[in-house]
């Protein structure tokens, strides 16, 4: 679902989180300017914007207000952002990512989002790249922080200043995933985590990295979303409190989620059909590999028999009483083998161990030439 402006207005609004509570009733209420629920606790909302009866702070300059985020491509309310009023949501983001803004100087990045797959199958990660997909091992968020965003901000001049856990946008995170729709039975797992980068100027940036990974039979699939913040420093504690708690308590349509939930269950059951196709092609050529490697080795061994065989001098005859063939030093016209596999060479085609008096202990048949 990555539809522009969606994904313009998602800063604080993530495809993996969700505080469900809403019904169809309340649904039309929210759009009329009436009362709405949400977890328990009543809302009002007037064109468009929500706000709180319970959380009037008249000693703060600003008000949290639940800003309404209409899809629409579905024309319905897709989610509520609770929000400075004083903060502003652009129309349109420009080439710098801009999406909100507050006073002072406050500005709100878009949301940008990564995907990878890691398998160990043969074949896999290539077919993963065909279809345009990204192949990465595995990372922690630290090791992202480390080996990949460090260069990224010191090229703009900013150095990490500091690093801490979201404990509770990863329990938002986990608590939206129960709502997603899942093609196989999963364990996902999530991480949260706020990197705060200065510079020389006064100005910080906060990136927040919300890491998820999906383990199944055949490979790892994770990714990570990130969100950004930019204030100066002399009000960068109030701003980035504010982003947090939107980021965490962002109300999501339940409505909105569940046509949601029926689109990626009818466009799982195609692609799962793709890649069904997919599989037992990679199967199959799997298979064709192993006949052709057995193939090529026992034409090598047949070689290499036969060209043993011919410098050492050996050939084969078998027993036509009891069917079986032995190995024979080559040279002799006729061979005589008895039952324990034992062999008289002869060049005399008239003559026969049955009737010599020293040989006619055991019984001796003539042994058929299988070269």
């Amino acid at each position: 679902m990555k539809r522009p402006e969606v994904i313009l207005l998602c800063l604080y609004l993530f495809l993996s989180n969700i505080s469900c509570g809403q019904n169809t009733t309340n649904q039309k209420q929210a759009e009329s300017g009436d009362a709405i629920k949400f977890n328990g606790k009543s809302y009002i909302l007037k064109k468009g914007i929500a706000i709180p009866q319970n959380q009037q702070n008249k000693t703060m300059d600003y008000k949290i207000i639940f800003h309404e985020l209409r899809d629409p491509e579905r024309n319905m309310v897709m989610a509520y952002l609770p929000i400075p009023n004083d903060w502003d949501i652009k129309e349109q983001s420009g080439n710098d990512g801009i999406v909100a803004t507050g006073p002072n100087n406050i500005k709100i990045y878009g949301q940008s989002e990564f995907m990878f797959t890691y398998s160990q199958l043969p074949g896999f990660n290539e077919m993963i790249l065909q279809q345009g997909g990204k192949v990465q091992p595995l990372k922690s968020i630290e090791q992202l922080v480390k080996e990949d965003f460090n260069s990224l901000f010191e090229k703009e001049g900013f150095r990490l200043a500091r690093q801490y856990p979201l404990p509770k946008q990863k329990a938002y995170d986990e608590n939206y995933e129960q709502f997603v729709f899942k093609p196989v039975p999963m364990q996902k797992t999530f991480d949260a985590m706020a990197t705060e980068w200065e510079d020389n100027n006064g100005n910080i940036k906060l990136l927040v990295i919300r890491q998820f990974v999906t383990y199944t039979n055949e490979a790892c699939y994770w990714g990570y979303r990130l969100n950004g913040l930019e204030a100066l420093k002399s009000n960068f504690e109030t701003a980035k409190n504010n982003y947090l708690y939107a980021l965490a308590n962002s109300k999501f349509n339940p409505q909105w989620l569940q046509t949601c939930y029926y689109e990626d269950m009818q466009t799982s059951a195609r692609l799962k059909r793709i890649h069904e196709g997919r599989m037992a092609e990679l199967r199959a050529e799997g298979q064709r590999i192993i006949a052709r490697g057995n193939e090529h080795s026992a034409m090598v061994d047949r070689n290499h028999k036969k060209f043993m065989d011919t410098h050492l001098e050996r050939e084969y005859v078998s027993n036509a009483s009891s069917g079986k063939t032995y190995q024979v030093d080559a040279g002799s016209k006729v061979y005589w083998i008895n039952s324990n596999g034992e062999y008289i060479p002869t060049d005399n085609v008239n003559f026969d161990p049955n009737l010599d008096p020293n040989l006619n202990g055991e019984t001796w048949t003539k042994g058929t030439n299988n070269n």
